[in-house]
């Protein structure tokens, strides 16, 4: 591969993978939402289950990771196992709804969490059958990729209740107007539609889609907290989905061109400290232990020179806390880490 296409790709991505740091300024897409649907939800209710689904986390690449072979920002086979999983969770989970959290949203408001709906003028209770608008927030890729499209139903319903539900366990919550980011929409292409297939405007999900930010503080208690309260979905056929990177550092990917596999060291280091992180069941102090041990401090703060993109693992943690961890996939390349978890044991359906 072309030193230089890396090196001017490593700068677009850049561009595109900070975005959620000034997206705020800007308007979401103005694109009028498609309206031709397959099937549209009339009714919403919680219905309490004897099991729990499990947790997942997507390491989500860059805008390019929507398509099965890309050059840069993609892994193959991440793509494949985020395939797999969203096959999993529709087939078999056939979940009630989908609570997304992604790297590319966290409120700029102090210790709260907001929640996105599409709508804040439709606040009557009832679900809002209201498409999720997509935000394109990455810059200076080909113009294709500002058409993609991805077609969810937002759930005003379910908003409210993860609203309250987090009011009532001391996170301050609100809603807020807004589409949802390419760190949802993009790794769930490949989860939940075929790649090369023209846009038909029929839903990709037959269930509402809510996505929910990253509480504003990079704390790992509050973030995990944040988990744990989401976490009570789970028994009301909810899925978690959590979407963010294991290794993640972008200004390092011109660096990495001088190393062995053109991958920094770092990125195998702290993917075998996740690796002995989950060989017991997700626990906050786990996650802490990662700041306090000096080596494992090290090679997390060169993973990820800022937090947004490793905050969703441990919101994942929180979700699916005192439950085993599986690793499903992993890769490294250049200054990134692919890994891709499960928190919980998949229910015997």
């Amino acid at each position: 591969m072309n030193t230089v296409y890396i090196l001017l790709a490593a700068v677009t991505l850049c561009m595109s993978l900070f975005s959620n740091k000034i997206f705020s300024f800007f308007p979401t897409s103005t694109q009028p939402v498609k309206t031709a649907m397959t099937k549209r939800h009339t009714s919403f209710d919680l219905v309490q289950k004897d099991y729990k689904t499990p947790v997942f986390f997507l390491s989500h690449g860059g805008p390019t990771f929507m398509y099965p072979k890309a050059d840069f920002g993609g892994d193959t086979g991440a793509f494949n196992k985020t395939k797999s999983i969203g096959k999993y969770i529709r087939n078999i989970l056939n979940p009630d709804f989908l609570i997304v959290v992604s790297a590319h949203w966290q409120s700029n408001l102090k210790d709260t969490v907001e929640i996105a709906v599409p709508n804040l003028l439709q606040m009557d209770n009832k679900l809002d059958a209201s498409e999720n608008e997509l935000i394109h927030d990455f810059y200076g890729f080909p113009s294709h990729m500002y058409k993609e499209q991805f077609h969810s139903l937002s759930c005003m319903d379910l908003a409210n209740t993860i609203k309250q539900t987090l009011t009532e366990n001391g996170i301050k919550a609100k809603l807020t107007q807004r589409g949802i980011d390419h760190g949802v929409w993009v790794p769930f292409k490949p989860a939940f539609t075929e790649p090369n297939v023209a846009d038909s405007g029929n839903l990709d999900v037959p269930f509402p889609l809510v996505q929910v930010s990253l509480a504003g503080s990079d704390d790992f208690d509050i973030q995990f907290k944040l988990g744990q309260v989401l976490g009570n979905f789970r028994d009301k056929n909810g899925v978690i989905v959590c979407s963010g990177m294991s290794v993640h550092n972008l200004g390092d990917i011109g660096a990495s061109m001088q190393y062995p596999k053109q991958v920094v060291p770092y990125a195998f280091g702290f993917n075998e400290v996740l690796r002995n992180l989950f060989k017991k069941p997700s626990e906050l102090q786990s996650f802490k232990t990662i700041l306090t041990n000096e080596e494992s401090r090290k090679l997390y703060l060169k993973s990820h020179p800022s937090a947004e993109h490793f905050l969703p693992l441990v919101v994942a943690g929180g979700a699916g806390e005192k439950e085993e961890v599986e690793e499903l996939y992993n890769n490294e390349t250049f200054s990134l880490g692919w890994g891709i978890y499960r928190f919980g044991d998949e229910p015997k359906l």
